[in-house]
């Protein structure tokens, strides 16, 4: 029984796996309030500030969702000499995440988006961020950090916002080598359409909107995203391919196989913020734990279907996931 198969490895095998997520770091912040009038200055709501709270988001979110379903994490990436960076490193810790692998950046800023939001509609969001190349001396020691670690991860995710960390595809490479020399599994979630660096990556996760960007074939039918998937792995010589596709579900691509799709699991679409994270979270804690890809993209519907029914840059748990798998 499928289920039975997916839940042994959610309760008995996530745990016992150690993960490197490193990426491209932010803040998640949320200003609340209630909306009562319309301002006399202009044609905007007047949002009555109630109080403000902050989460770990980008690369910081996907070790978190993996964290909270039960792996060993650690993070690398780089953040700025600021409070936003000190608060960052502060909650990844105490959230019992190893941060060694953060750099600092003197001269840089860390990213934050600051979302101004009632309880049930964001009203205007604000991106503060430093999306330059990081300095080659700190892709240096972030590769010296890897090398001295990774005999003891059991996979290794990119996650690529396009905020600096991997604008240099020569490092991505020197990543992807390093962990196929290791025997790490190694997968992408970027927004790059630099994707020749993601040769004999695991899998990379692209959605519909960065699958298209990135092999200028635009998307209406499901004839458009077997030629756009094909086109991608073609070019980025990746092992597998892993599209997200918002309401539609999932879609996985291999070299010699024909397009599998997976439909949606949310029984309710409450806030996409974060749906992608769960997704490379749970395929690749499923593919370090035993699993086939396409049964760890039927566990990652499941805990994607949970996220979207939860407001902001949310989580999925081991329990919750256990409980929508109902054994």
């Amino acid at each position: 029984m499928v289920e039975g198969r997916l839940a042994g490895a959610v309760r008995t095998e996530f745990a016992k796996k150690r993960i490197l997520v490193l990426g491209d770091l932010m803040v998640d912040e949320y200003i609340l309030g209630k909306v009562g009038r319309i301002s006399p200055e202009a044609p905007v709501p007047v949002l009555n500030y109630k109080g403000t709270e902050r989460s770990a988001g980008g690369a910081s979110n996907v070790a978190l969702n993996m964290h909270a379903l039960g792996g060993e994490l650690a993070v690398a990436g780089v953040v700025g000499a600021d409070d936003s960076g000190r608060w960052l490193r502060e909650f990844l810790k105490a959230a019992a995440v190893d941060t060694e692998g953060i750099v600092d950046e003197k001269d840089r800023m860390t990213t934050v988006k600051t979302r101004f939001a009632t309880k049930v509609q964001q009203l205007l969001r604000v991106d503060r961020e430093d999306s330059r190349p990081v300095l080659e001396q700190t892709q240096a020691a972030i590769l010296d950090y890897m090398a001295q670690h990774i005999s003891a991860w059991d996979a290794v995710v990119l996650s690529d916002y396009c905020k600096g960390v991997f604008e240099n595809p020569d490092f991505v490479r020197r990543i992807i080598r390093l962990c196929n020399e290791h025997h790490v599994i190694v997968t992408i979630d970027s927004k790059s359409r630099h994707i020749e660096a993601f040769e004999n990556a695991d899998f990379v996760k692209p959605n519909n909107l960065e699958l298209e960007n990135a092999v200028n074939i635009k998307i209406g039918d499901l004839e458009s995203l077997d030629r756009a998937g094909k086109a991608y792995l073609e070019r980025s010589r990746a092992k597998s391919i892993i599209v997200t596709r918002g309401a539609d579900g999932i879609s996985i691509f291999q070299q010699g196989c024909e397009r599998r799709d997976y439909a949606s699991k949310a029984a309710q679409v409450f806030d996409v913020t974060g749906a992608g994270d769960t997704v490379i979270s749970t395929v690749t804690l499923g593919l370090a734990s035993g699993l086939s890809i396409d049964d760890a993209v039927v566990l990652a519907n499941i805990a994607a279907g949970v996220v979207i029914g939860k407001r902001g840059t949310a989580v999925v748990t081991k329990d919750e996931l256990l409980e929508r798998l109902g054994v």
